[in-house]
């Protein structure tokens, strides 16, 4: 039988204890192949080691855990993704489904129902989602837009502040304390994760999400 082998990603290594704690409870066969404390290193991770099945956090720095989730599932077409999360929404949930993932869990229901989920995704079973919710994937609607709490680092939630309540580059540079080319680099990452073209696409985004 093929060893099932597990990247776990989370930037707290708390979490990560935690998590690995359960697994290899429930099951002394799993692997736990990798663990990484940001996206960037989980998508390297994975793409080298192509573990069985990758949860991982939603909000994390640098790439975050649907991002990650939808460039494994497409390079690794074998992979099962279980999502964590702090807080449920059905618009996070449905544009998960589209990424590719396999479940949906809330980081409190971990304790009680990770095992669980990861025996059901490794059977195969279509999406799944957390709280006792569970759903096939054709009750999972066409996606909706995700509020960008779940998109943006905190840093650049920060900057999206500043940029959307008026502040210039040069004025964001100061407050931030850096230099104006980083403070332009934050704010053209912050935009191609929002796929906006103009501060004011990100401006409407920011109220339309409750960031100003």
């Amino acid at each position: 039988m093929e060893t099932i082998r597990i990247l776990i990603a989370d930037d707290h290594e708390l979490v990560r204890e935690g998590l690995k704690s359960i697994l290899t409870a429930g099951h002394p066969d799993w692997e736990i192949v990798a663990e990484a404390s940001n996206g960037s290193d989980a998508l390297e991770l994975g793409l080298q080691l192509r573990p069985t099945v990758a949860i991982l956090d939603l909000s994390m720095p640098g790439l975050n855990g649907m991002q990650v989730t939808e460039q494994l599932t497409g390079k690794l077409p074998g992979i099962r993704v279980l999502v964590l999360t702090m807080h449920a929404g059905e618009p996070v949930m449905r544009q998960l489904k589209r990424a590719g993932a396999a479940a949906y869990l809330l980081k409190s229901e971990a304790p009680s129902k990770l095992l669980r989920s990861v025996e059901r995704m490794l059977a195969g079973e279509s999406f799944f989602a957390s709280d006792d919710a569970y759903r096939p994937a054709n009750a999972v609607e066409s996606p909706e837009f995700i509020p960008v709490q779940y998109l943006l680092t905190p840093r650049e939630l920060e900057v999206m502040k500043s940029l959307a309540s008026g502040r210039s580059n040069k004025e964001l540079a100061g407050d931030l304390n850096v230099s104006v080319r980083t403070a332009e680099s934050h704010r053209a990452s912050i935009m191609e994760k929002l796929g906006v073209e103009s501060l004011g696409e990100m401006v409407r985004v920011a109220v339309r999400d409750g960031i100003v």
